[in-house]
């Protein structure tokens, strides 16, 4: 029994459980991803019956290390797993990167790694997927009142999406949760975009404090 779990199957899926009968046989486990076990993610989860939100999932390699931790300490908990699973620009511009959607008949499969990744790791039961993208999910989120303890975004990289993600999502944050970031590099050296937008955001609500290492950022909302 998992009564975070519990109440978002019952809220935002009505009930109906989407990893209920998943045909684990059918889809390939790829658990491919970019700096999921950075300790930002797992020191956040150190109490239980946590709701960890995170924006900008791929395959579930933070997830999963979020979850993972949830099973580990024994504690309740939840992770909302958000994204279009539709890839990001970098995946349809760079040739390199496209495989990685998994086409089929011109839609991307990643949704469905991203499914199996998680039963192969046996924790569903952890996890909830919300298959939409960042600004309806937030307008969900507020809808039923959710208040995240943890909130994590890896989506977008250009200006214009992160400061949309952070002003999005800042409210669906609780007084005295704590916010995580990636892609944010001292002086922006990979993701300017992303380093530039977290900057002006905070700026702007005139917080400092904001630490970064290896590619993350974090930093408690007041």
């Amino acid at each position: 029994m998992n009564n975070r779990r519990d109440q978002l199957i019952e809220t935002i899926w009505h009930g109906l459980d989407p990893f209920a009968g998943f045909p684990t046989t059918i889809y390939q486990v790829d658990k491919q991803g970019w700096n999921n076990t950075h300790h930002y993610l797992t020191e956040a989860i150190d109490t239980p019956d946590l709701l960890v939100i995170e924006i900008g999932v791929w395959k579930g390699g933070s997830t999963i290390a979020m979850a993972n931790r949830m099973r580990e300490q024994g504690f309740g908990g939840v992770v909302l797993s958000v994204d279009t699973w539709l890839g990001s620009v970098e995946h349809w511009v760079q040739p390199e990167w496209t495989p990685h959607l998994g086409l089929a008949h011109g839609y991307p499969s990643i949704q469905r790694k991203f499914m199996a990744n998680v039963i192969d790791s046996g924790l569903e039961q952890f996890v909830v997927p919300l298959p939409t993208d960042s600004i309806n999910a937030s307008e969900i989120a507020k809808h039923y009142a959710l208040q995240a303890d943890i909130i994590h975004i890896d989506a977008g990289h250009d200006y214009a999406s992160v400061m949309a993600d952070l002003r999005a999502w800042w409210p669906v944050l609780r007084s005295g949760g704590l916010y995580i970031g990636d892609d944010y590099h001292d002086e922006g050296i990979h993701w300017p975009g992303v380093y530039e937008a977290h900057n002006d955001f905070f700026a702007e609500l005139g917080l400092s404090g904001l630490e970064f290492i290896g590619g993350k950022c974090r930093i408690r909302k007041p």
